[in-house]
């Protein structure tokens, strides 16, 4: 079998040879047909005013592309690539449906008659939406606040609105328009061009497409920036409050508020009309609110909207008489005649004091130092004033007088001994005291 396979050889890879060479010559001369695909060859639309010219956008869905199969000569179909057909959509001849039928042709005519072009391909989906305009207001958005210290005073855009034009679908969509502000550093005036962003009601940022466009891209944005000063708010009021009763205090909620702006400098405080707050014959507290913001100049700025509506309160409460019993023991005598002996005859004193319930509380009968002055007395009973120290805020209801009896002194000689005359006192004193609080309202 060997010698077979290797015997005369080159004879044998000779006709090998030959045998190829004869049939490349046949096929040659032959041609047969054969069939290949094309695919990917684009598709040009024809008459898109038919749509544009409608006020209507559309939007290819399927069909951009076709595929072919192409029948014919080997020698023809071998270097036939997609670039050698003319694929065509006109939108004239658009169905109810909105599908354009697509033809498919050769650019060189000289294959139509020995190539046979059938498509796989045959129509373009569209989608075609109304095209609608709709004017939104622009809107300010501050990424970052003015530094600490400083206040955004009067702030602008132009234009502040703009108009959306695009598909229907996509110009719904679009819930706000707006130019976000980056203010942080910003402490004097300033002004610049920022872009703007469409976003939709769920606050996600929406990408224009082709078809769809702002009748401007960029709006220029200003503000004016003030430093900050803090005054202070005060109140008067009109009126006099009921008998028995005092005004103790008049109080704003905000005692201070801060304020901005070019005529900043000319505002020390602001002062609440004393109208505002009328107190006649009051027995409670009275509490008013006011708008401050009717009260500052112009140029003159609050710095927080929640500054505007204050409280003023005035603080009413009661007078009340406390009736206080002091034993004599406890007043002083001062100034007692020389050669007499004093005595104070009562056993106790009763003190009234009228005040605020708050000082009737922290009132101690032991601060007030009672003493008798007793330089103008004379021997015998004498009725005479008792005097006292205060603390602020209370007040004696009426004097309080107690009697002394001046005694002299008699002195004589018995055995070269000494021997005084003195009156003894009737009842011995109390060094305690008693106090016996008594509260009515005067």
């Amino acid at each position: 079998m060997k010698k077979i396979l290797t015997n005369n050889i080159g004879f044998k890879l000779l006709s090998l040879l030959f045998a190829i060479v004869l049939w490349i010559i046949v096929v040659n001369i032959d041609d047969p047909e054969i069939t290949r695909t094309i695919q990917g060859i684009p598709v040009t639309i024809l008459d898109e005013g038919v749509v544009t010219e409608n006020k209507q956008v559309y939007e290819v869905v399927s069909g951009q592309e076709v595929t072919v199969t192409v029948k014919g000569p080997r020698s023809m179909v071998d270097k036939i690539t997609k670039d050698y057909f003319y694929a065509y959509a006109p939108f004239s001849e658009k169905s109810n449906v909105d599908a354009v039928p697509i033809y498919v042709q050769f650019r060189n005519s000289k294959y139509d008659k020995d190539c046979q072009i059938t498509q796989k391909t045959m129509t373009m989906k569209l989608n075609i939406e109304n095209v609608i305009e709709k004017s939104f207001n622009v809107e300010i958005v501050h990424s970052a606040d003015v530094p600490s210290g400083y206040y955004l005073g009067k702030e602008g855009i132009s234009p502040e609105t703009v108009v959306l034009t695009g598909p229907e679908s996509i110009v719904n969509q679009v819930h706000s328009i707006n130019t976000r502000i980056d203010l942080s550093g910003r402490t004097q005036d300033f002004q610049v061009s920022v872009p703007l962003r469409c976003y939709t009601d769920s606050g996600t940022e929406l990408s224009l497409n082709a078809e769809t466009s702002l009748s401007v891209q960029s709006v220029d944005y200003y503000a004016n920036i003030y430093s900050v000063r803090e005054v202070p708010v005060t109140c008067g009021y009109t009126g006099k409050v009921a008998n028995g009763y005092e005004l103790i205090d008049v109080n704003v909620d905000k005692s201070t508020v801060k304020i901005a702006g070019p005529s900043v400098s000319q505002l020390d405080s602001i002062v609440i009309p004393d109208e505002i707050l009328n107190v006649s014959e009051a027995t409670q507290n009275v509490s008013v609110e006011t708008d401050i913001s009717t009260l500052i100049p112009e140029g003159v700025y609050l710095c927080n909207s929640s500054d505007e509506v204050v409280k003023v309160t005035a603080k009413i409460e009661p007078i009340i008489n406390n009736t206080y019993t002091l034993p004599v023991s406890e007043i002083d005598k001062v100034n007692i005649p020389d050669g007499y002996n004093a005595e104070i005859v009562d056993r106790n004193v009763n003190i009234v004091l009228s005040g605020l319930e708050d000082k009737m509380t922290t009132f101690s009968v032991n601060e007030i130092e009672p003493y008798v002055d007793l330089r103008n007395t004379v021997e015998g009973n004498n009725e005479v004033l008792v005097r006292f120290t205060l603390s602020e805020g209370l007040s004696l209801v009426q004097e309080v007088k107690v009697n002394v009896v001046l005694t002299k002194i008699n002195e004589t000689t018995t055995n070269g001994e000494s021997t005084e005359n003195t009156v003894e006192p009737a009842e011995s004193q109390s060094s305690e005291l008693q106090t016996t609080i008594g509260q009515e309202t005067s």
